[in-house]
């Protein structure tokens, strides 16, 4: 069972993010190893993080060092702003990388994962199932259980408002993507009860996020978001 997690939107600039928002921010951190920092804006469990790059020096190592990760993903996109990648999270794993691998497909890791925000530390683990031309989603399983994140999250963030979310993903070749959901038996994209995901053909690959809540629809840092 997988569950929608997050979507990053990459940008340049925290502070600016910060300063003016399209959604709240509630929370953020360091991923020291990577070179990377972030702004947490949830809904629920499910979130928009907004990553930059804060020590140029180890994210520079990063790239000569890893073979696949999210941040990685911010070089192979050229260092544009907007929605560069998402995250379902699931409760085991191993099993679904060897679900993977039994179809054909390649996949790095599980691989742990921290961040610190304000002292505190926060870890869990990441799958990726690799492709030369396509950027999937990647895995997450949270080593925090469950009622206590939902609990950390809620002091955060206040009531939960659980909104419906699309996320409009154009690709090029809807073939391969057609497959790696086939893996996780998701029918028509409906990721979980409140999140689906729209696949279509595109010569122009690109992501659109679509929440059902107030707001006003905007092309932000790169990245449109749709409020309906």
């Amino acid at each position: 069972m997988v569950k929608f997690d997050h979507i990053i939107h990459y940008v340049n600039q925290l502070e600016e993010v910060e300063q003016e928002p399209v959604l709240p921010v509630h929370s953020g951190g360091k991923h020291e190893r990577f070179g990377t920092a972030n702004l947490l804006s949830y809904f629920d469990y499910r979130y928009v993080e907004y990553l930059a790059i804060e020590d140029e020096a180890a994210f520079n190592q990063h790239l000569k060092d890893a073979s696949e990760s999210f941040a990685k993903t911010i070089d192979a996109l050229g260092y544009e702003e907007g929605f560069i990648r998402y995250a379902l999270s699931t409760d085991d794993i191993e099993a679904l990388s060897e679900r993977f691998r039994a179809r054909g497909f390649s996949t790095a890791g599980p691989v742990g994962m921290e961040r610190t925000t304000e002292g505190e530390t926060i870890s869990w683990r990441l799958l990726y199932v690799q492709s030369e031309k396509e950027i999937f989603p990647f895995f997450i399983q949270w080593d925090e259980p469950e009622p206590d994140r939902l609990k950390r999250i809620e002091a955060l963030r206040g009531d939960f408002i659980t909104p419906s979310i699309i996320i409009q993903h154009d690709v090029v070749d809807i073939r391969p993507w057609k497959s790696f959901y086939d893996v996780l038996g998701i029918w028509e994209g409906e990721i979980d009860s409140h999140t689906r995901v729209a696949l279509s053909q595109s010569t122009k690959p690109s992501i659109t996020l679509k929440m059902a809540t107030d707001g006003e629809s905007a092309v932000y840092k790169g990245a449109v978001y749709k409020f309906i």
